[in-house]
Parts: C-alpha cells; sequence; structure tokens
C-alpha cells in the first residue's frame, strides 16, 4: 500500500513512504504510484442503482443499545445512560446524542441483526470488511498476501475508472491493530499490488494539507517529465522484442495511469480541500473525521470508484475510535457521537445537493458491535469506569444512497440486542449487496495466487434494502 501526505506513514512490512519512492518500478519518472493504479474493464449490469461506495468505518464498532437500536425498557447494567429520541421517520428512535442524524432518519437505512463469529477486532474487521471468515479468532491475526480482498480493491478490478484518479483510496493511515499488527481485510490481499488503495496519510483538518507526490519535484518540469515518458516507451518497445512484451506492457499501462496522476490538474483539485467555501467545512466540522468525508465526497466527485474512510486504527491518536471498554458513556458523550452527529448529518445533506447520494452507496459500520451487558474495567471504579466489551453475535450498521430505501429498518433483535430474533444477516451479505449495487454479480470469480476460482462474495445481496 502506498501512502500520500503524512511524513510518518509506513507500510505494512515497515517501509517509509519515502523508501518506498525511492525503490519504485517507476523511478525513471520520479514516480511511485503505478502498481496501485491499474482497474480491469468487465461487464457491468446496466441497472445498477450506485456508480461508487464510501465505506464509512468506525473501528471499534459502535453500542448498537447505544446508538441505533436502544432499548430503554432494558433493566439496570443493560439499557445505557443514554435515552432514545424519535427520527423523522415514524417509529423509529435513535440516541439521544443524535439528534441531527435523527431529522435525516430518511435518507437511510438500518440493518439491526448483522452478525458474525469473530470477537477480537483484528479478526472482526478482517470478517467484517471482506466477508470471508477470518483464519482464526485471536488478537495476533494479521495481514498476509493470501488474504480474501477488501471490497474496494474487488472494485478496482472489475469496474473501469477512466479518469486520472485511481478507483480506490483510503482516507486514513495504515490501520494497525491489536499487537502493532496491520489490519488483515484492509488491502487487496491477494488480488495483489495493483489492486491496492492508495493510502492519502495526514489530516486533512491541518492547514497546509496537501500532496506532494501529486506535484512534480521542483527540478523536474513538464517538458522533462514528457521526455523521461518518452524514453521508457522508446526502452520497453526495445526489450519487448526480447520476448518480455506482455510483461512490459502491463507496466506501461501503470506507468500511463501515474503520469496521467500526476500531470492532471483534476487529480490535484480534488485533494485540494482549500477550494470548498469555508462554510462547508465548518458544517462538517473541523475534526479529522468530518474534512476526510469532505474529501471522500470530492474524490467521489471526480470519479473514484470505492473510498474508505476510517475513523479509529491510528497510532498517533489510540484513544480516538469506538473501542468503549473503559469509560465508555463518557466517551461517547463527550467526543465521539457529538462528532459524529455533525460530520455524518452533514455529509448526507451534503451529498444530496450535491446530486451525489442516488449514486453513491454510503455504508456505515464498525467490526462488531458491543456486549448488552455493561462491565466495569476494575471492581470499585466507579461509574465512569463501564463501558461495554466486544459483541459480534448481534449488531447493527446504516446504509444510505446508492438506491437504498430511506427510512427503512431491516432485521430485528431479540429483547436485548443479543442475537437477531429475524432477518440475519452476515458481513458475507453485506458484500454481496455492495456488490450488486454497483453492477457486479456476487458469483463473479477472480483467481487466488495458485489460479483457483473463487467468487467475489459468498453472500445472498440484502434486496430489501432498495427501492422497486
Amino acid at each position: 500500500m502506498l501512502g500520500l501526505g503524512g511524513n510518518n506513514a509506513t507500510l505494512c512490512d515497515r517501509l517509509t513512504r519515502r523508501r518506498l519512492l525511492e525503490i519504485g518500478g517507476a523511478s525513471a519518472l520520479g514516480l511511485g504510484l503505478p502498481s496501485v493504479l491499474r482497474a480491469e474493464a468487465r461487464g457491468v449490469r446496466k441497472d445498477a442503482p450506485a456508480k461508487s461506495v464510501i465505506l464509512f468505518y468506525l473501528m471499534g464498532g459502535q453500542g448498537q443499545l447505544d446508538t441505533w437500536d436502544m432499548r430503554p425498557d432494558a433493566p439496570d447494567g443493560i439499557r445505557g445512560e443514554f435515552k432514545p429520541i424519535q427520527t423523522k421517520v415514524p417509529g423509529t428512535h435513535i440516541c439521544e446524542l443524535m439528534p441531527q442524524i435523527a431529522a435525516r432518519a430518511d435518507k437511510f437505512a438500518i440493518i439491526k441483526s448483522m452478525n458474525h463469529t469473530a470477537t477480537n477486532h483484528n479478526p472482526g474487521a478482517c470478517y467484517a470488511l471482506t466477508g470471508e471468515k477470518p483464519r482464526f479468532d485471536a488478537a495476533g491475526l494479521f495481514a498476509v498476501p493470501g488474504d480474501y480482498p477488501h471490497p474496494g480493491a474487488v472494485t478496482a478490478k472489475f469496474l473501469r475508472n477512466d479518469r486520472p484518479l485511481p478507483p480506490f483510496v483510503q482516507l486514513s493511515d495504515s490501520i494497525i491493530g491489536d499487537n502493532y499488527g496491520h489490519m488483515p481485510g484492509t488491502g487487496a490481499g491477494f488480488l495483489r499490488a495493483q489492486h491496492e488503495p492508495l493510502i492519502v496519510t495526514g489530516d486533512p483538518n491541518r492547514d497546509g494539507f496537501q500532496l506532494p507526490e501529486l506535484a512534480l519535484p521542483p527540478d523536474v518540469s513538464p517538458e522533462r517529465l514528457a521526455s523521461r515518458r518518452d524514453m521508457l516507451g522508446m526502452l520497453d518497445r526495445q526489450l519487448g522484442k526480447l520476448g518480455e512484451a506482455a510483461d512490459l506492457a502491463k507496466l506501461d499501462a501503470f506507468q500511463r495511469r501515474a503520469y496521467s496522476l500526476v500531470t492532471s490538474t483534476e487529480a490535484r483539485n480534488a485533494f485540494d480541500l482549500t477550494r470548498e467555501p469555508a462554510a462547508v467545512r465548518e458544517r462538517y466540522g473541523r475534526t479529522i473525521h468530518g474534512q476526510r468525508l469532505l474529501l471522500a465526497r470530492r474524490l467521489v466527485e471526480s470519479g473514484v470508484r470505492f473510498v474508505s474512510v476510517y475513523w479509529g486504527g491510528m497510532l498517533n491518536a489510540p484513544d480516538d475510535y469506538w473501542d468503549t471498554h473503559a469509560k465508555g458513556f463518557t466517551k461517547q458523550r463527550d467526543t465521539l457521537l457529538p462528532q459524529f452527529d455533525q460530520c455524518y448529518s452533514t455529509f448526507l445533506d451534503d451529498m444530496e445537493e450535491r446530486g451525489l447520494l442516488d449514486s453513491t452507496l454510503i455504508v456505515t459500520m464498525g467490526e462488531f458491535g458491543r456486549t448488552p451487558k455493561i462491565g466495569q474495567v476494575t471492581a470499585n471504579a466507579g461509574t465512569d469506569a463501564q463501558g461495554r466489551d466486544h459483541w459480534p453475535f448481534c449488531y447493527s450498521i446504516v446504509l444510505a444512497g446508492g438506491g437504498v430505501q430511506g427510512g427503512k429498518v431491516v432485521g430485528r433483535a431479540d429483547r436485548y440486542t443479543a442475537y437477531p430474533a429475524d432477518s440475519p444477516h452476515t458481513p458475507a451479505d453485506l458484500n454481496a449487496t455492495i456488490y450488486w449495487a454497483l453492477g457486479l454479480d456476487p458469483e463473479t470469480e477472480m483467481r487466488d495466487p495458485l489460479d483457483r476460482p473463487l467468487p467475489i462474495s459468498r453472500g445472498t445481496p440484502i434486496r430489501a434494502l432498495f427501492r422497486g
């Protein structure tokens, strides 16, 4: 994975961004981008409701009882400290700390019966993101090249993107999970480097945020860059006569995409948040998460097919995520839920106002939910230490746009949201839904490193979410 925009970003093998650029295969162009910018064209269903996907991933998992599926009549020790409020949709209630989202409940659907069996963050993320059961359920599960791919990588493989920007972009640092290992499920896995996301690190809320890799070095003029490109083309043609034409053709395709990206005004403008009115940036909230959602909107508007926005997992902000074992209610009340309420509600409005909501599927989720029973980290620590532990057996996620019927509630949990009471859905079903919305048949085959055919999803699309 290539990281852009952050001085200390590292790859899963701990190579620095600068070092990767130094040793990249396209060094003659001064670029390190080609291997992550290739998308293959495939047929797409013509009536697909979505052109793009934005995945808003809340690492650690929101507690369903504290957000989307509250149970005010539950006994002490289960119901939590927050009260439900009526949303714009009659009969649907959500947490009182999300009043702006409640006023826009007609724009999104809630699935209240998501479930799987991985109880730790790393395998839970792997399962939730890829739809495939992880190799084992333990904190020490790390990313390996043979992992099933993230849906963004699958999208990059099968959907053509003719714009200068790559098809798959990740807005966050590389995701570091438990035991300081690279989180499985966030990259291309066995689809290899050409389908990895373009990783944009750094805080877009900071003054001067920019991606220096999208600008030419000071000593390389556009004319000099074009000359280098012509020289590489001549070299490729000569080597092709030696029997390496097929591989070089692929390399040339990567180089053309990298050249297009670096020399594209459209690409540079897409990442330039200074082009947004100050009032718009304030509406999103001047936080890293609000500004990343705004940037995601700009990228989709510029033709990016799949954008992942991760809230959490950053080494420089280890407490800024949704793992609420200790001080869970305080953390949600003081920071997490107010920020989420502002940026997500504004995001929905902005996407609709820009005419992007109908064509963009927005998925908001974590790797699991939280336990119905409230726990304490230490005995006699006081109520401020209370929180909820990991719970994958029943949790809620939210989808909007891309043909999703706003105001819809799919599935139902049991009395205390411990298990689905009807219409249970798995991460595989969610991935199948994403692919179906994009016009891809979930049974479409891809090949692993052993050339075995594997389906892009083993699930069933959740058609009940969609209009018509």
